[in-house]
């Protein structure tokens, strides 16, 4: 169960910085053109270029993120609150996909398809396991308190 959940984490992380650093490169080719300006064209080749380098960027640090998370906190079971995190981060990334808004962002049209959306997915995934994964220490000081 523990190699598992370590390619689990591996996968996810990645998957979370491709994720972060796309729609960052995306935010900020929004901030940075000017509506209806007739050059669209020509930066929408540096934003793929950006896009794709960003993502690359992204997908090797959040894996070396991951591996140093492994090194520092071992292949501990996960807590039940990081499994319910997990499963949160998949059915809020549904819930996100389907209700459109990721229309702004240009992200809508790279999650049609099937890779877009898997790798949208797992990062979701990722992000609420690692929540989860924080609230836990939280959850149990307070019952421990309640309980006294």
């Amino acid at each position: 169960m523990r190699i598992l959940q370590i390619v689990l984490l591996m996968i996810g992380a990645s998957a979370l910085g491709l994720v972060a650093c796309v729609t960052l490169v995306f935010c900020a080719s929004i901030a940075l053109t000017k509506a209806g300006s007739g050059e669209e064209f020509g930066s929408a080749i540096y934003l793929a270029l950006f896009a794709f380098g960003g993502g690359i960027f992204g997908a090797i640090a959040g894996f070396v993120g991951s591996l140093r998370w492994i090194s520092e906190r071992g292949s501990e079971p996960w807590t039940p609150s990081t499994w319910i995190g997990v499963m949160m981060g998949i059915v809020i990334g549904l819930l996100v996909r389907s209700s459109g808004a990721l229309n702004f962002l240009m992200l809508e049209d790279l999650t049609k398809w099937w890779s877009g959306f898997a790798v949208f997915l797992t990062a979701a995934a990722c992000l609420g396991g690692f929540l989860g994964s924080f609230a836990w220490p939280v959850f149990a000081t307070s019952s421990r308190r309640t309980s006294k």
